[in-house]
C-alpha cells in the first residue's frame, strides 16, 4: 500500500505543494483516476487544500524524492511538463505529467504505468483548481483530508483493544508498509499472552491463518508464535462452554467431550438396550450453539470487523488525493 500511496503523494501533491510549511492560500482542488480494467468508474474528488505560494507555477520542486526523480522538466510559458521514474523495493513505475497555471487556476494530468505490489498498474489523473483564499499555512491539511487523518489515527490507536480486536486487525498493523507503523508488538504480544488460553482469541488466530488473503501479514510468521504448541495448550481448555468454539480446532478434544457428555446423560438408563443405544449417541442431541457460535465456526469474516473503519479512512484519504 505504502508503495502506490507514496507514488500517488508524489504524483499528487508534487503538481502543486512545493515548499511545504510556507505560507500559502487555499485552492479547491477537483481531481479524477481512472484505471483500465476497473469495474466501475471512479467519480470526481473534490477538496479544500492549502497550497504554498508560487508552488502551482514551480511543480518541481517537491517532486524530487528518494524513490521518485522527476526529469525532462520543460516550461513554456505558463505551462509545465516532466517525466517521472520511480523505485521501489525493485519494482518500477514511470510517469509523465503537466500542468498549466494562472495566478488563479490550474489544469493538469498525469500518466503513471509499470507495477506495485507485483502486479501491472496503470493510472491516469486529470485534476483542477481555483485559488478561493484566503491565507493559510501549506503543512496546514484540509478539513476533508483533516478528517481522514484523524479517523486513520484513531484506528491505529492499540491501547485498551481487546486480543481478539488486535488479532482481526492485524493486516493494518504487521504490514510490511504499514499505516500504523510501530504497532506491531501489541498484536504479538496479544497473540503470544492469549491465544493459547482464550478460546476467542485463538479462533480468530486460527481462522485469520486458514483464510490468509493474498497480500495479509501472517501473524504466526511475524510474531515467531508456535501454533502447534499453541493449539495443544488451547485444545486442553475445551469444555461445555467453548466447545462450539474449539471443536473444529481440536478435534480429538471434542470427540471425548462428546463422549463423556454422552455417558453423562445416559447414566439414567439401566436397560442393557436402551444403554447402549444411548453411548451410541443415537438418543442424544448435538450440542447446540447460537448465530454468534455458528459464525465463529464458519470461518466468514465478521461484518463487524474494526479494521474496515482504518481501510475506510485509508480509502477516503486516497480519494482525497485523486489516486
Amino acid at each position: 500500500m505504502k508503495k502506490t500511496w507514496t507514488i500517488g503523494l508524489a504524483l499528487f501533491w508534487g503538481a502543486f505543494s512545493a515548499a511545504y510549511g510556507a505560507p500559502g492560500e487555499w485552492w479547491e482542488v477537483t481531481s479524477k483516476m481512472e484505471m483500465p480494467g476497473m469495474p466501475f468508474a471512479m467519480p470526481a474528488t473534490t477538496t479544500k487544500v492549502c497550497i504554498a505560494k508560487g508552488a502551482v507555477s514551480d511543480p518541481h520542486q517537491s517532486m524530487q524524492d528518494k524513490e521518485c526523480k522527476m526529469t525532462d522538466i520543460k516550461t513554456s510559458g505558463n505551462k509545465t511538463s516532466w517525466k517521472m521514474r520511480c523505485v521501489r523495493d525493485g519494482e518500477v513505475m514511470n510517469g509523465t505529467g503537466d500542468i498549466t497555471s494562472t495566478a488563479d487556476s490550474y489544469d493538469g494530468t498525469m500518466h503513471v504505468s509499470g507495477k506495485s505490489g507485483g502486479k501491472p498498474m496503470n493510472m491516469s489523473t486529470t485534476y483542477r483548481g481555483k485559488r478561493i483564499g484566503p491565507a493559510c499555512d501549506s503543512s496546514q491539511p484540509g478539513p476533508e483530508m483533516a478528517a481522514a487523518q484523524k479517523q486513520i489515527a484513531q484506528s491505529c490507536e492499540t491501547a485498551g483493544r481487546s486480543s481478539r480486536n488486535l488479532i482481526n486487525m492485524a493486516d493494518i498493523f504487521l504490514a510490511k508498509d504499514s499505516m500504523c507503523p510501530g504497532k506491531s508488538k501489541a498484536v504479538c504480544d496479544a497473540a503470544h499472552k492469549d491465544a493459547g488460553r482464550d478460546a476467542e482469541v485463538y479462533s480468530a488466530l486460527a481462522m485469520r491463518e486458514q483464510h490468509l488473503q493474498p497480500g495479509s501479514t501472517s501473524i504466526v510468521k511475524a510474531c515467531g508464535l508456535n501454533m502447534a504448541a499453541t493449539t495443544q495448550s488451547i485444545c486442553k481448555t475445551l469444555n461445555g462452554k467453548n466447545y462450539r468454539t474449539l471443536a473444529p480446532h481440536c478435534p480429538a478434544e471434542a470427540k471425548a467431550h462428546r463422549a463423556a457428555a454422552r455417558k453423562k446423560e445416559c447414566e439414567g438408563h439401566t436397560a442393557r438396550e436402551d444403554l447402549s443405544r444411548c453411548l451410541s449417541g443415537a438418543d442424544s442431541k448435538e450440542e447446540s450453539g447460537g448465530d454468534e457460535d455458528r459464525e465463529k465456526t464458519s470461518g466468514k469474516p465478521s461484518s463487524n470487523n474494526p479494521a474496515d473503519t482504518v481501510i475506510d479512512g485509508a480509502k477516503k484519504l486516497k480519494g482525497l488525493l485523486g489516486f
